[in-house]
């Protein structure tokens, strides 16, 4: 299915993050080494109920795949989920009577986690498919991303279900199978059942009649007062999101034009530059921050969707000339414009 791609005004909980840079570590790869690359710091990540650039997340998944060399990352991650990475999300799931009942909780309250994929039930019959759809082009990413996703759902909700056999069917995936025939043995593993590359949609093929199967720690006085706090969070969310949501759309269209400043930022705004510094210190942001994930943004764009060469891609974004381009991209990607552009191609 076509895919919107991500964009600097999508989101991921920094919970999430802090989650996949331990499981990294604990895999041996450089957690410092992976935080640069994300484009964060340690003083980010330390809120752990906070919200950082999803676009953050996407370079940190591709250059743990890169220096890991492990083409199965995503999936291998999974095995070391929990609940606590997903944030009010994760408890509230934990809390359910049935699969039903997470498969809805998980619908309903997925944009506290992220805004980087959207999860559906479909029903076929006899079966039901408990899918996700990853919003991103970049297809290393979400490669990695869906087959992380589906493991985790697994290794958290699944596995509660009281009783055997596993309602796990199948597990389907859009993507390909990967290049190593050897590796399709790894995914047995993992899932525990027959993998089909080269699906329609990637989800998990559940029997539709274990979804009303019991859970083994339901708490239904647990779960009402964590779906309130989790509205809560929403609706506290949504307000605070309208002036940045307002500015990266007006930035963005005055990047596009070539023509990207504070002043006119402000001005097209209908405020002062006094009062858009303020109302940027109050959502912890800042103008430079704005501009340059939206630089990168635009970066992302040119490199994965176009053949330009890099020259003119640092024309486009008024660099001096293109090393300045490199540098500054490497920057804040953990990657060379060349690295990306090869990352976002559909190669294992």
């Amino acid at each position: 299915m076509t895919n919107d791609n991500l964009d600097s005004g999508d989101t991921v909980l920094t919970g999430l993050v802090q989650h996949i840079i331990t499981s990294a570590s604990a895999s041996g790869l450089p957690a410092n080494i992976l935080l640069t690359a994300s484009g964060l710091n340690a003083d980010q990540l330390s809120n752990l109920t906070g919200r950082v650039p999803a676009l953050c997340l996407e370079r940190l998944v591709c250059v743990s795949a890169e220096i890991s060399q492990d083409p199965l990352i995503g999936l291998h991650m999974s095995e070391k989920a929990d609940a606590a990475g997903f944030g009010v999300l994760g408890y509230i799931r934990q809390a359910c009577s049935t699969l039903l009942e997470v498969i809805e909780m998980t619908i309903r309250y997925e944009r506290l986690v992220s805004d980087i994929g959207h999860t559906r039930l479909l029903y076929e019959p006899g079966v039901a498919l408990w899918c996700w759809d990853g919003k991103t082009d970049n297809y290393l990413f979400k490669r990695h991303a869906t087959e992380y996703l589906l493991g985790c759902w697994l290794t958290i909700q699944i596995r509660q279900i009281k009783g055997s056999p596993s309602p796990i069917r199948a597990v389907y995936l859009e993507h390909g199978p990967p290049s190593q025939s050897e590796l399709m043995a790894e995914y047995q593993r993992v899932y525990g059942c027959p993998v089909y590359f080269n699906q329609k949609v990637s989800a998990l093929v559940l029997s539709a009649d274990n979804l009303k199967s019991p859970l083994a720690y339901p708490d239904p006085a647990l779960q009402g007062v964590l779906e309130q706090h989790a509205l809560q969070l929403i609706e506290k969310r949504e307000q605070s999101a309208s002036f940045l949501e307002k500015a990266r759309a007006q930035l963005r269209k005055l990047l596009h034009q070539g023509t990207a400043s504070r002043e006119l930022l402000a001005d097209t705004l209908g405020m002062s530059s006094r009062h858009l510094h303020r109302q940027f210190e109050r959502e912890a942001y800042s103008y430079r921050q704005l501009l340059d994930e939206l630089r990168l943004e635009l970066a992302c764009r040119y490199l994965g969707e176009t053949n330009e060469k890099i020259d003119t891609v640092a024309i486009r974004l008024k660099f001096t000339e293109s090393q300045s381009f490199i540098r500054w991209f490497r920057q804040h990607s953990g990657q060379t414009p060349g690295q990306y552009r090869r990352s976002a191609k559909p190669e294992l």
